[in-house]
């Protein structure tokens, strides 16, 4: 039995995550942890008790990061000794293992196979990039349209319900590293945030033939899909044209089922 800490803050990457590890690692030994700020929405979905209290995470073989912690003041999480899964970038001592997973997007730009500067990116990302907040704000919003109330805006403080913000990064919402990274080293990319909870779009055109460094299976190659159909699906589609390709995923899933992989591979 291998005893693993799961560290996250945001109650859909955690219901997606649980709902895997329940199915696949039965023997898997759990602990939930989360900022206190988080605790009484993560425990709602685990249904049980979330620690916030970091200490014990020492006594795990396995530490799974879905969420950069705010309340680590004794580097607690830095200093663990164990097998690290992480999807945030957080930086660890140098002797630890630690496998990094990529979020969607990132996975997507660092596959494209033309030089970054023949490229120009259009990039739509969900409300679940906000986190709990966010969607809660989404569902808000949509409510308080049909009943012809106004609502108190969470994040988004222009209308995100039925509507899209077109300039994030002016209207002062962090969209995040791979965008910032993309944009430095000579990309021309330009970010939606969408009404949509968790299905995230990119369009990439190039000024000629289009390719990817990973063509063999890596993403699914489909001609029709709705975001419906998106939502049901753990893989990236795309949809290649000659000199342009759509790529299309629910977010959450794509990054769960990532992390799941390196799980097995692990344990």
């Amino acid at each position: 039995m291998v005893k693993a800490a799961i560290f996250v803050n945001d109650y859909l990457l955690l219901l997606d995550f649980l709902s895997k590890v329940e199915n696949e690692f039965p023997l898997l030994e759990y602990t939930i942890y989360g900022d206190k700020e988080f605790a009484e929405s993560l425990e709602n979905t685990a249904e049980g008790y979330v620690e916030t209290d970091l200490s014990s995470i020492a006594d795990a073989e396995v530490l799974i990061l879905l969420a950069k912690p705010i309340n680590d003041k004794e580097n607690i999480i830095k200093k663990f000794d164990g097998t690290v899964i992480d999807i945030t970038g957080y930086e660890f001592n140098n002797d630890v293992e630690v496998f990094k997973i990529d979020e969607p997007v990132r996975k997507v730009l660092k596959n494209i196979a033309v030089p970054v500067s023949d490229v120009t990116v259009t990039i739509s990302l969900p409300v679940c990039i906000y986190g709990k907040h966010g969607v809660e704000d989404l569902m808000q919003q949509t409510r308080s349209i049909f009943s012809f109330d106004e609502s108190e805006n969470l994040v988004f403080h222009e209308r995100i319900a039925f509507n899209k913000h077109f300039n994030p990064l002016i209207a002062g919402l962090p969209v995040g590293k791979t965008v910032d990274d993309f944009a430095a080293s000579g990309g021309d990319v330009s970010v939606r945030i969408s009404p949509l909870s968790t299905v995230f779009e990119i369009d990439v055109f190039a000024k000629d033939v289009f390719g990817l460094k990973d063509d063999e299976g890596y993403f699914s190659i489909e001609s029709f899909f709705t975001a419906a159909d998106v939502s049901e699906r753990t893989d990236i589609l795309v949809i290649p044209r000659r000199n342009s390709y759509t790529f299309v995923g629910d977010y959450v899933r794509v990054l769960i089922e990532d992390v799941v992989k390196k799980l097995r591979e692990v344990i």
